[in-house]
């Protein structure tokens, strides 16, 4: 019989630790400006000690109400406190027009040229809905896996396109992480159990595969038909596939209305339950000398101080040792967040400044003039590690001559012309859009002519890249353009 005993033994490890205020740090450089914004009220709301400026940087009106919550040393002094904040409330409930000689001058006077334009940009801004990238994103980031891991499944999720196609290869993201492809492979999977389902395929038929799957269809005719026959049944060939499975060309039919059922494109079925104003966290502007001036959206982001009255608390010898400790705590948390809103700030600029540098030709010309960039390339020009690039970027906009653009817009893979130049995906998608919407619509071009076309202008390109990029603008094959009629 075996003996069971409880025993102790001492155990060794290393473990990587992120201390609180590493994790505030990451929640402000990782939330888009709106979200900022919140985070700060919500700690000024929980925090006496950190006090919110105005453009000149003196105290908001309403911040005298930060005064009553400071704590008292006796009850009188709360009885003082709780009497003035009644009175403070009693007189703001009772604000007529001889306020306005208090008001800062842009709440007396009309909007100047300046605020009408500030106020422009706030009404013109896109209205966004939530994005197939930040939907992958919240279930990895709730998904129990390792921190190498998720940093892997970000660099997917990255890679997968609006539609819900993966589309750059397994073995070009583990170069990129620095991971195996068994790695790689391994997230992917999991990224493909995530919703919508479909999600992350590399091809129509993985996509249906993986939502037959999903739906317990694995051993129907219809992820027969899928699995073997999908090349034909783009090509209508019926009878013979009816002939393959051994059913009547009627019993087919019933077949393919369960596989138009499927969603080719999962990642369009994302929609926002709830649309929000999408504030630019940056504007890049022209100069009177025909150059590209970047700051940072400064107008609506609050200037942070910490308490002068609480710190003159903590230097009164007759301040309560417990009311000192309390100060102490609120005035660290105050201090960190006033150096993570700084250190947010800053990096998002010079991000913004790396990508004017590369990006110069597109601001001036547009899409067809973006060149190839990576965001380990930004990372390595400005000292950071590419995840922090990942983060500072994620769900941020940036105002430019050209419009609105998420930061995203600016990253992507590329190629070199003969000639030496760089282009980017972008640019490529651009010139294959061009010459397709060109084309006579009773004899359209190829893809085997699109890429002569353009290995003729310079640019070498295989044809299943210039295949997957008409994919990615919706454009059927030369066959189906032809039956219908053109674009």
């Amino acid at each position: 019989m075996i003996q069971q005993s409880l025993y102790q033994s001492a155990e060794l490890r290393q473990e990587q630790v992120i201390a609180p205020h590493q994790i505030q740090s990451l929640e402000m450089l990782t939330a888009p400006y709106l979200e900022m914004q919140a985070l700060i009220n919500q700690e000024i709301e929980l925090n006496p000690t950190l006090e919110r400026l105005d453009t000149k940087g003196e105290q908001l009106i309403g911040d005298p109400m930060e005064d009553a919550s400071a704590p008292a040393s006796n009850n009188d002094e709360s009885a003082g406190i709780a009497a003035e904040k009644d009175e403070f409330l009693a007189n703001l409930m009772q604000l007529d027009d001889s306020w306005k000689d208090y008001l800062p001058p842009s709440h007396a006077k009309a909007y100047s040229s300046s605020d009408e334009e500030k106020r422009k940009y706030f009404f013109d801004s896109l209205v966004a809905k939530t994005s197939l990238s930040d939907h992958l994103m919240e279930q990895m980031r709730t998904n129990d896996c390792t921190t190498r891991l998720r940093e892997i499944g970000e660099a997917v999720i990255g890679s997968i396109s609006e539609s819900g196609y993966l589309r750059t290869k397994v073995e070009d993201i583990a170069i990129i992480c620095n991971a195996s492809k068994d790695d790689v492979l391994e997230v992917l999977r999991l990224i493909q159990s995530f919703d919508p389902p479909g999600v992350g395929a590399r091809d129509l038929r993985e996509c249906l595969i993986l939502q037959l799957q999903r739906a317990g269809k694995k051993n129907t005719l219809a992820y027969k038909v899928v699995d073997k026959y999908l090349e034909k049944l783009g090509k209508n060939r019926i009878p013979e596939i009816a002939k393959g499975l051994g059913i009547s060309p009627a019993a087919l039919y019933d077949v393919i209305y369960e596989i138009r059922q499927l969603k080719p494109k999962p990642g369009n079925v994302i929609e926002s339950s709830a649309e929000h104003y999408v504030v630019p966290e940056v504007f890049i502007k022209k100069d009177g000398n025909n150059g590209l001036v970047v700051t940072t959206n400064k107008d609506n982001t609050p200037t942070l101080r910490v308490s002068t009255r609480y710190l003159k608390l903590l230097e009164d010898p007759n301040t309560p040792d417990d009311v000192k400790a309390y100060i102490k705590e609120k005035v660290t948390n105050s201090n960190l967040l006033i150096k993570s809103l700084s250190q947010r700030q800053s990096t998002i600029h010079r991000i913004a400044e790396r990508i004017v540098a590369h990006q110069r030709d597109f601001f001036e010309n547009g899409d067809e003039s973006m060149k190839p960039l990576t965001m380990g390339r930004v990372a390595d020009e400005i000292g950071v590690h590419e995840t922090t690039v990942s983060r500072a970027t994620s769900n941020k906009y940036v105002q430019s001559p050209q419009g609105i653009f998420p930061f995203k817009h600016f990253f992507t893979s590329g190629f070199e012309t003969d000639a030496g130049d760089a282009l980017s995906s972008v640019s490529i998608r651009k010139k294959i859009q061009a010459i397709i919407s060109e084309e006579d619509p009773s004899r359209p071009i190829s893809d085997q002519k699109i890429v002569k076309l353009l290995t003729d202008s310079g640019l070498t390109v295989a044809r299943r890249t210039v295949a997957k990029y008409r994919e990615a603008l919706g454009i059927p094959s030369s066959h189906r353009r032809k039956n219908y009629g053109g674009l």
